[in-house]
Formats: C-alpha cells, structure tokens, sequence
C-alpha cells in the first residue's frame, strides 16, 4: 500500500499539465509531501511516457526526474541559507546588513537579480527582495566550514533514501574538490553551482516546516503479506537547526510569500515559502532568457501538514518564479486543502481555543 493518495495524486496531475500549456512551459513537476513524516502524497512530472508502449521510449524518457533529474534551484535555496547562518549565529532576525548591489567573492562579482542596492535591509527583507548580495554575505559571513556543514546536513549531495529507483545524489562542491573554487562559496548561497533533485529541495526544506527535524521521504506506507503487515515508520535523518531557527525562518516565509509572492496566497490560510527563479546552465555558460521558475510553500504554517514543491522549466509567460510557479500553486493549493480536509486558520484556532477553554 502507498503514501499516494489517489485524489491528490489526480489533481497534481491535473493541475501540472494545465500549469504548462498556461505559462507556455517545456515541462514541469509537482510534489506533494507530509513534511511531519516524510509520506509522499502525490508526485508528478511532465512529459511523461505511456507505459503502454514502454520500448518506444528512451532510458532518458523514462526516469522519474523529480527523483532522478538534477537542476540548480536558484532563490529556493536561500531559506537553507539563512536558516544556517541564524543556527550558527552570525546574524539574528534583527540583524542588518547594508546591500550595495554587489559584492566580490573569490573573485567574482555578484549582483542582485536585479542590479539594484537596497541599503540597510533586515534579514527578513533580504528574503522577501531574494537579494542574491545578501545571501553571499550570509554565507561568506559563515564561512566554508560552517556553511557547507549545514548544507550536508540539510542533506543536499546526498540521497535522501527514499524508497524508489534511481534516484540522483546531487552536487555539492565542497572545498578541497577539484572543481570547487572560492566563488562557489557566494554564488551557492543563492543556489547557483549546486545541484539538487526536485526530492531532495522539498525534502530540505520540509525540515524547517517540521520543527528542524529532517525525515526520509517514502512512498510504502504498508507491506501486507498474509497476516503480516508491517507499517512504515518516520525515519529521522537528523536535525539540521534547532525548533527555535525552524520557527524563524517559517515566520520569514511567510513575509516572503505576503509581500514579496503574493499571488501564492490561499485564502484563510496562513502560507509559508520561497520562489525561485534559476538560470540554466550549458557549457558555454547560462542561457539568455530562460529559467527553471519554482515555488516551495508549506501550509498552515503553525502546525504545517503539507509541504509543496512546483517547479515550471522554460515558461515562455514570464521568466519569474514569482508570475508563473506562485499563482499556479495557489491555484492547486486551494483544492488541496478541501481534498486533505485541512480547516482554514480561523476554525483551527477557533478549535483550539475551545480545546484550551
């Protein structure tokens, strides 16, 4: 027996392909995941295959790449970097830093993605403007060790073990590799140069939505074999930041998604995420012009019971994650909730006040 549920399953697909032909997209993939024990609840990607006529597809048609396939994330990848920065304690929520529009690492010179400078600008302002300038002082600030330690124990460059074939480990380039250079150390805190699978991105971010604790996914919820049965239980891959940092940061992506990706709203929910706009690579250098766009969001934000993952490669509509990835997940999202039957905030407190009274 699977952790897919059926209905879920129904509408993710749904929703993914309606999803590409509107923002004119080459592709897409949506996950949907418990992030309090890891279940996989839907998973889809397109274009997919008819396994009907499996031998008339290639090995490379057929892979499931939200398991298989590595991409850079982009500005997703920024709530993994603040969350270790405030564990490790460089900056707290109320620190600020002044953005110039540019800083220099290794070399490099790095701008925010829209080549302007802010000033002084709070942590969670830096989150909610995704400054690229700022997330590299994050992680320069933490320096090699620190950063890339919390990153392993995020789990990126490492499978997450979750029960299905051929999943990919990632890439992330650490000092002392062959190919890591100091530059790496700014443009990987904004998610450029490192390599994740869609799995391994909401995996990540599902700790911060679970308390800092970090669970396998898996999709066997139960093996049955005459009168045995055995139930799969939440693994635990450790704990990458402390509840205290998770709730932070969950308080940040909600800002993020109010003021900075407000088409991502559900109403009468209170949503917590981060978009992503990732420039693709090629070996002559990042495309002009075409991006993979992305959304991870998890709801409701004080007791988060599912955690969501849409990414959109190539959509012709607009190159942000912001026009394309945030509105179709706030089309899903307000079907999911009727489907998984999860009440708006306003009866959850009314609830839970009637508990406390």
């Amino acid at each position: 027996m699977l952790t897919i549920d059926r209905d879920v399953q129904f509408l993710t697909e749904q929703t993914l392909v309606q999803g590409v032909e509107a923002y004119q997209a080459d592709g897409g993939i949506i996950i949907v995941m418990d992030p309090r024990d890891g279940a996989i609840l839907a998973m889809a990607s397109t274009p997919g295959y008819d396994p009907n006529r499996y031998e008339d597809y290639t090995a490379k048609e057929r892979i499931n790449p939200a398991v298989s396939s590595m991409y850079e994330p982009g500005s997703v990848f920024k709530i993994l970097t603040m969350a270790c920065a405030l564990e490790s304690g460089v900056v707290t929520p109320n620190s600020v830093y002044n953005d110039e529009g540019i800083i220099e690492v290794g070399g490099r010179e790095i701008y925010n993605w829209d080549r302007r400078a802010y000033g002084q600008q709070t942590m969670t302002q830096l989150l909610v403007r995704s400054l690229n300038v700022g997330a590299a002082m994050l992680s320069t600030t933490l320096g090699p060790s620190r950063f890339y330690a919390c990153l392993e124990g995020f789990g990126i460059g490492t499978p997450t073990g979750i029960d299905l074939q051929g999943e990919a480990t990632g890439l992330l380039k650490e000092p002392g590799d062959s190919d890591w250079a100091e530059s790496d150390l700014g443009t990987n805190s904004f998610g450029q140069g490192v390599g994740v699978t869609p799995l391994q991105m909401i995996t990540a971010a599902s700790a911060i939505a679970n308390h800092g604790l970090l669970v396998r996914p898996h999709v066997i919820y139960q093996q049955i074999d005459g009168s045995d049965v055995f139930t799969a239980q939440p693994q635990y891959l450790g704990r990458p930041i402390s509840e205290s940092t998770a709730r932070t940061v969950t308080d940040m992506m909600i800002d993020v998604i109010q003021y900075g990706a407000d088409q991502a709203l559900v109403p009468g929910y209170t949503v917590a995420g981060k978009t992503g706009t990732a420039e693709i690579p090629s070996p002559a250098g990042y495309i002009d012009e075409e991006t993979i766009t992305s959304l991870i969001a998890f709801l409701p934000s004080s007791d988060p019971q599912v955690i969501v993952l849409v990414r959109l490669d190539r959509p012709r509509t607009s190159r942000w994650g912001t026009q394309t990835a945030a509105p179709l997940f706030s089309q899903f999202a307000q079907r999911l909730v009727v489907l998984l039957e999860i009440p708006p905030d306003n009866v959850r407190q009314s609830i839970a006040a009637s508990i406390g009274g």
